[in-house]
């Protein structure tokens, strides 16, 4: 009888562990929609220029302190006022559910000056069913300071590490360091102006700056804009 009691708890043990098993089995997790959707808006009562844009990104920011990875983007040129619609499409195999991610956003003028922009990112789940994201943007409190750089400028900037100059052209940046030059290609920013090749990134809004080389991340630089030659 003994014996008998004994090969039912651990049967009831078996088809326990085997429930909690099923539960933690990735293959119950939510399917990937391959799209996240929601609204910008802002606070102020501030009708949008004619000819703004809107960049919503979603990131992977799994490494703290450095520089996301893009893993989706949408332009948009709304056609009505806010709360603005926008629906990022992703590729599902390109998400690791043991990763963090976040949405960005940013409204930008005719010039690519920042006019509201995310005061932090928003987290994303996929372990539990996508909902709709609701991003509520800050002013920009100088617009024209967080406007990108303009072309054939140059300006040198002091990291607590790391001195060097950046200059800028029209669809890339020379970041000429102590002995070696990188030249970075401009890519698409929600917030600021970036440049990368793939491993290496440099990102600058107004006189604050990020320099990223081969994964190790320079941050606090700031900068005056240098002399006119």
């Amino acid at each position: 009888m003994k014996s008998r009691h004994s090969l039912i708890a651990l049967l009831a043990v078996c088809v326990l562990a085997s429930g909690c098993a099923k539960k933690l089995k990735p293959d119950n997790l939510p399917a990937l929609s391959g799209n996240v959707s929601g609204t910008v808006a802002y606070r102020e009562r501030i009708a949008l220029p004619p000819d703004a844009k809107v960049i919503v990104s979603l990131e992977d920011v799994t490494r703290t302190g450095k520089s996301g990875s893009f893993i989706a983007q949408q332009t948009i040129r709304p056609t009505t006022q806010v709360p603005i619609p926008f629906n990022l499409r992703y590729i599902p195999a390109a998400i690791d559910r043991s990763h963090r991610y976040a949405v960005t956003a940013s409204i930008l003028d005719s010039q690519d000056g920042v006019i509201w922009t995310s005061e932090e990112a928003t987290a994303i789940s996929f372990h539990e069913p996508e909902k709709p994201v609701a991003l509520l943007l800050q002013r920009a409190l100088n617009p024209n300071a967080l406007a990108t750089p303009s072309a054939n400028t140059g300006m040198a900037f002091k990291c607590a590490d790391i001195e060097f100059i950046a200059k800028f052209s029209a669809d890339k940046v020379q970041i000429l360091l102590a002995g070696r030059t990188l030249i970075l290609p401009h890519v698409v920013s929600a917030s600021g102006a970036r440049y990368s090749d793939g491993s290496n990134t440099f990102w600058n809004k107004g006189n604050d700056a990020l320099l990223e080389i081969n994964g190790v991340s320079y941050k606090g630089c700031k900068t005056d804009p240098l002399p006119a030659k």
